[in-house]
C-alpha cells in the first residue's frame, strides 16, 4: 500500500491560482459532460474542491474556452491511504462560430461546475408558418 501511495503523491500537483494555471504538465484534466439542445450546449464538469472563486473561464480569439481551477481543499494529517487527487485543473475546448461566446453563463455548486453555451440566434432554427 505504500508503493501506491509513494506513486499517486508523485501525480500531485503544485498550488498556483487558477490565473496561473497555463498547461496540462501541472494540472488534472477534469471529467466533462456535454450535452447539446437546440439553444446551445450544456458542460458539465467534476472540479472538487475548487469555489467560485478559485476558478477562471476565458474565451481567446480562436475560440478556444478555457477552464482553470484550483482546489481549496486542505486535506487532514495523517493520511493512511489515498484514491483521488486534488489540485490544479485545466481543460480547454474549441467553440465553434455557431455559439455565442459573449453570452456564456456558468454556476458552480458543490464542485460542479455548469457552463451554458448559447447558440447565436442566426444559426437557431426557425419555425415557419404557412398561410394561405
Amino acid at each position: 500500500m505504500t508503493k501506491e501511495l509513494e506513486k499517486k503523491e508523485q501525480k500531485e500537483v503544485t498550488s498556483t491560482s487558477a490565473e496561473q494555471l497555463i498547461d496540462l504538465k501541472n494540472a488534472y484534466k477534469p471529467d466533462v459532460d456535454i450535452y447539446n439542445n437546440q439553444d446551445g450546449l450544456i458542460m458539465v464538469m467534476d472540479l472538487p474542491g475548487v469555489r467560485k472563486g478559485d476558478v477562471s473561464i476565458e474565451i481567446d480569439e480562436n475560440n478556444t474556452l478555457i477552464v482553470r481551477g484550483k482546489s481549496s481543499f486542505r486535506e487532514p494529517e495523517n493520511r493512511v491511504y489515498k484514491q483521488f487527487g486534488l489540485g490544479n485543473y485545466y481543460r480547454a475546448f474549441t467553440i465553434s462560430n455557431e455559439f455565442d461566446k459573449d453570452r456564456v453563463s456558468a454556476l458552480i455548486e458543490n464542485g460542479v461546475l455548469e457552463l451554458t453555451i448559447p447558440r447565436r440566434e442566426a444559426v437557431k432554427p426557425k419555425r415557419v408558418e404557412i398561410t394561405v
